[in-house]
């Protein structure tokens, strides 16, 4: 056959499978009613562009003349890119976990006709190999049944959609005092105190983690928590997860040591891991968290930058059919790039072995890099090991690139541009980049002007002027993040008004009676509706929503905020108790509302050297939960400011000098125009 129906898709990972024997169909009403109408099972396949075991999945089985042969006559082949259709991922993700106890990509799915699942699992290889069932072993017993007992499979079906509907029912309890200590107790016996991160492996970074933790240790003044985040970053900084040539994390390790990562580059691993950067570098005032930030940045800006302003969606793990090639070495090799004296110097500094661990290469990492026993071998200073280190590095990323080119799928998704959005612009704020401020309004113009429709709907993606599919609770809510994070960074009320436009989208499109929002507005197979807060690779929409919730409480004294607040802490209440490590984020948005922070409003003109005074005053230290506003006195913007905050409407210089309220939860103290008495109140009041 010719080319496929996904030939006129314009999703990457279609396309790569557009000449496919395979007659894929892409997802969609037409699809699912011609299952209908032949009466024929559906063979779902889920994948994203730069997902190793999808290209392997792909050139094994879906290359294939018999599995193509099997497919094409006795089911409906339909072939689903999980960024495009988060939605879709979502739902028949958690119904394999619950099937089988695993999930992963290739996510691979039997459905009946109505689309409701019988049987699934992840990779699955022509043949049986690896202790896996082949395709050609599977695909005649799934027609075998389907011939003689449908019956018997539409009742698994409906037993799963039972299940799920049983797994999204709400657990309603309320909030007590105690829960984010409990998280805090059980991500402490999860925590991995050898390499950082928690669990063995498979190890992922796990960000929003950390965020809490770090929140916990500066709110409930306890060390240790602080010490659990810097010490993972620190380990992930040093394993290969990192790239050490050319800056960028990856998707996860599978090893505990963070030696032997999973090479895709994802953006929102990037966003999450930017603000968990930044946030460490405030809490400790350490120089590497604020370097690796800006490598992270750099990163993102060269590889994942659109011209536009936006962000594209990943780098891809593979090279010709090899995974990481790109980013692995052996000793030989690095010889001779750098000869024999730097070559051996680099090998040991960045444990590039022989044999190495990952098909008997290495990714450089520095696990066991240790500088003192470098210097007495190589007979050189410390600043000479850490100069040549730093010039055999640049000279190694330049063969590295001129060897190799990656693949970058250029989608332009709006969930993971709302995290980035967020992390750049706190980011910028922490650590004095105005620039990253400057480049987070960019990317936020992007999407208001492209991945909006002209009925104000948001749609998940955008390529080649194309935008397509209504957009999860996942992308509002990571826009609604955004536009808060912006608020603050830019003090700009108009992104205030964003973020609570975002919160009322979500309100009217995603809220569900019981409580909380829905991950989609309409339901799902079998009218199953997936609710949940648990965190993923990314916060949950719920966790999400709640947080900026929270800083709304915060700061604007509505009850409706606040109860709608409680509400949706209350729907996810028996869920968090039940497993309160899992729902970290949910949790770091109820310390916004536990926690002892003030909001500081200070009056004066922002180039004035007595305002900048006063705003460092409160940058020093480390108080995440101090909300630190700058309005302008009078003039068009302060008008801005009094119609988004009204309560500081009143709030005015004293005596010609700018001036700082100190306030908790909008009940303020008299006004100080010292920075040193601001110091005073900040330590008082928090």
């Amino acid at each position: 056959m010719g080319r496929n129906r996904l030939a006129e898709e314009r999703s990457p990972y279609l396309l790569l499978h557009a000449d496919d024997p395979v007659d894929w169909r892409p997802w969609g009403d037409a699809a699912l009613e011609e299952a209908r109408q032949a009466g024929k099972p559906i063979f779902l396949s889920i994948g994203y562009s730069t997902c190793h075991w999808c290209h392997v999945m792909h050139r094994e089985s879906f290359l294939d003349a018999d599995v193509a042969r099997w497919l094409n006559e006795h089911f409906i082949p339909i072939k689903v890119d999980r960024e495009e259709h988060p939605d879709v991922d979502e739902f028949y993700m958690t119904a394999v976990q619950a099937m089988t106890g695993e999930g992963g990509w290739p996510l691979t799915v039997f459905l009946t006709p109505e689309g409701l699942p019988f049987y699934g699992g992840t990779y699955f290889p022509k043949t049986r190999r690896f202790g896996r069932i082949g395709l050609l072993e599977l695909l005649p017993r799934i027609v075998e049944l389907w011939r003689t007992r449908p019956e018997d499979v539409r009742q698994v079906a409906e037993n799963a959609r039972r299940g799920l509907r049983s797994l999204f029912a709400f657990e309603a309890r309320p909030f007590e005092e105690g829960l984010v200590d409990e998280a805090y107790r059980a991500l402490r016996r999860e925590y991995d105190p050898v390499h950082g991160g928690f669990g063995t492996a498979p190890k992922f970074p796990l960000a929003h983690r950390l965020l809490f933790l770090l929140r916990y240790g500066a709110e409930k003044k306890e060390p240790e928590a602080t010490a659990m985040a810097a010490e993972s970053l620190r380990k992930m900084a040093a394993g290969a997860i990192r790239d050490h040539l050319g800056g960028g994390w990856m998707r996860y390790a599978t090893d505990r040591a963070w030696r032997v990562p999973h090479f895709e580059k994802m953006l929102y691993d990037q966003a999450l891991l930017l603000y968990a950067l930044a946030e460490a570098a405030a809490a400790t005032g350490e120089a590497t968290f604020r370097d690796l930030a800006e490598e992270t940045v750099a990163y993102v800006f060269e590889r994942l930058g659109a011209p536009e302003g936006a962000f594209y969606t990943a780098e891809d793990a593979d090279v010709d059919g090899v995974e990481g090639a790109y980013y692995l070495f052996t000793p030989e090799e690095v010889r001779a790039v750098l000869g024999e004296e730097d070559g051996a110097l680099f090998s040991a500094a960045y444990d590039i072995g022989s044999p190495g661990p990952i098909e008997g290469k290495s990714a450089p990492n520095l696990t066991r890099f240790e500088p003192k026993a470098l210097q007495d071998r190589f007979g050189m200073s410390e600043a000479a090991l850490f100069q040549r280190l730093e010039a055999a590095r640049k000279r190694l990323r330049a063969y590295r690139e001129a060897r190799h080119r990656l693949f970058v799928d250029r989608k332009i998704l709006s969930g993971p541009n709302g995290l980035m959005i967020a992390a750049l612009a706190r980011a910028g704020e922490l650590l004095g980049r105005p620039a990253w401020v400057a480049r987070a309004e960019a990317a936020y113009r992007f999407v208001r002007e492209r991945l909006i429709g002209g009925d104000g709907t948001l749609y998940v993606r955008y390529i080649d002027g194309e935008r397509k599919n209504i957009a999860t609770l996942d992308d509002v809510a990571a826009l609604a993040w955004g536009a808060l994070e912006l608020f603050f960074a830019a003090q700009a009320p108009a992104y205030l008004e964003e973020a609570r436009r975002w919160v009322a989208y979500a309100d009217a499109r995603f809220r569900a009676p019981e409580g909380g929002y829905r991950h989609t507005a309409a339901a799902g197979p079998g009218g199953v509706s997936v609710r949940k807060a648990a965190d993923g690779a990314i916060p949950s929409g719920n966790a999400v929503l709640a947080f900026v919730r929270a800083h709304f409480a915060r700061l604007l004294g509505r009850p409706e905020d606040a109860e709608a607040l409680e509400a949706l802490f209350t729907a996810f209440g028996g869920r968090a108790f039940a497993r309160p490590a899992e729902h970290a984020f949910l949790l770091a948005a109820r310390l916004v509302v536990e926690g002892s922070g003030a909001e500081v409003v200070i009056v004066g003109e922002r180039e004035h050297p007595a305002t900048a005074a006063l705003v460092r005053a409160t940058r020093e230290g480390y108080r995440p939960h101090t909300l630190v506003l700058v309005r302008p006195p009078a003039g068009p913007e302060a008008e801005a400011w009094d119609r988004a905050l009204p309560d500081t409407a009143a709030m005015r210089p004293v005596g010609g000098r700018p001036a700082a309220y100190v306030c908790r939860r909008m009940v303020c103290r008299a006004p100080v125009t010292d920075p040193d008495a601001l110091r005073a109140a900040l330590a008082e009041a928090t």
